[in-house]
Order: C-alpha cells, then structure tokens, then sequence
C-alpha cells in the first residue's frame, strides 16, 4: 500500500493568527513553513503570530523563511524555491493565504498559478475580527496562463545566464551544426522568430549591440521555467 504524502502548509503570515489556525485546521497537516518579509521577524506582534502558530500546532514540524518585501517577482522566485524543495521531498504542498500581507499574498498566487500548487483562504462567520468565527476555507481558482511551445520552452531553459549572440545560442542549442553549413542560417532565422514570440510573452529581455542580439531571461521566464519545473514535479516527470 502506497504510503501517504505530508502535506506541507506554506503559510505567509502578517498580524492575525486566529484565521490562519483555524483555516490550516481543515486539513490534514505534517509541516508548516510560515513566510515573512525580511526585517518583519523582528516585529514583537508578527513573532507573538508565529508563536500562536507553533503553539496551536505543538508536535508537528514548523520552519520559518524570509522573503524579500518590495519585489513581488523576487518573493514568488523565493517561495517556488521553497515549494520545489517540499515536492522533491515527497510532499503535498498547500498555500495559505489567509492572513498575509498583500505583497506577499500576490507573491503567493503567482506562485500557486505557475506551479499548480494548490492556494486557499479562510471564509469568516462574520466580519468581527474580535470574534472570529470560521465559516469555512476557499479553494482559490488559478486562470490558465498562456502556454508555450516546446521549441520555446526549450530555448528558454538553454538561455541560462543569457547569451551575447545568437551564433552563441546556436552553439548551445546545436553545438555540432557549423556555421560554414547550408542550414546554418535557417537555424539563426527559425531562432530570431521564436526569441521575437518570448519577447512578446514578456519571458526575455533583448538588447542589441553592434551586429549581435543580447538575449536574457525576464524575471517573468525565470518565475515561468521554475513553475513548469514543480508542475512536472507533481505530475511525475522529468
């Protein structure tokens, strides 16, 4: 019999505990990481939060992580990196979004839409946050983001650091094609459409200099390739 995965709750925390106790009490729970925005930490409020937590849930295992504050896109890079780790680990990863902060809470969602990891909130009896009651917990619904081909997929994990020329992505792609070979210049057109098709998508950033097309990966690529990469993880491929 196959044993049962830990589900992990990644839960950004702010300045209210009772809505994120009660809401992660729906579910089953192994793990807890709770997230916070650096120098928040400090805050006596958030760590009497974090202490509520650990006391609710004495016994199972909580950790603790910082992301960056005003950078969304570097907070999602952050939290894909911690679901990515839970995933490799066997695990079943949930977000919690019931009492974060709303940077973070943004953060979060795109997360939750690249990765297809599984976002929830709370649902109050009431809007007195003096007596919270819980009503029940939403399963929050990602939107389908646009989907690129596997031609493109594969030209933006080959882009790495980024290139300072399309002969050098050439020579990444296809290191044996030689540039005195008839399909030679096919290759450099067939890329100039697909890197032109990324750039719309927002997914690189181009700069030209001289004769030479600059290409990197945006931020958006990189929250895009790591979110493809758990997304494969939970389906089981490579």
């Amino acid at each position: 019999m196959e044993k049962a995965k830990e589900t992990v709750h990644i839960v950004p925390i702010g300045f209210q505990s009772d809505k994120l106790i009660a809401s992660i009490r729906q579910y089953p729970v192994h793990r807890i990481i709770l997230i916070t925005v650096e120098g928040d930490e400090k805050i006596e409020k958030v760590q009497k939060i974090s202490n509520d937590i650990k006391d609710a849930f004495r016994g199972g295992i909580i950790e603790e992580k910082t992301v960056v504050r005003e950078n969304i896109f570097q907070a999602t890079i952050e939290i894909l990196e911690t679901i990515k780790n839970q995933i490799e680990n066997g695990r079943e990863v949930k977000i919690n979004i019931s009492g974060g902060l709303r940077n973070i809470g943004i953060s979060s969602y795109i997360a939750s839409l690249v990765s297809k990891v599984s976002i929830y909130t709370d649902i109050p009896e009431s809007g007195n946050d003096e007596s919270y009651v819980l009503k029940g917990v939403l399963e929050i619904p990602t939107f389908p983001i646009k989907e690129i081909s596997q031609e493109q997929l594969y030209i933006l994990q080959k882009l790495e650091e980024g290139v300072d020329s399309l002969d050098t992505l050439i020579s990444r792609l296809k290191p044996d094609l030689k540039k005195d070979d008839p399909k030679y210049n096919n290759e450099r057109s067939r890329l100039s459409h697909h890197i032109k098709k990324l750039k719309e998508s927002n997914f690189v950033e181009t700069e030209k200099k001289e004769k030479n097309l600059i290409v990197n990966r945006s931020v958006l690529g990189e929250i895009y390739l790591k979110g493809i990469e758990i997304s494969n993880l939970q389906e089981g491929k490579e």
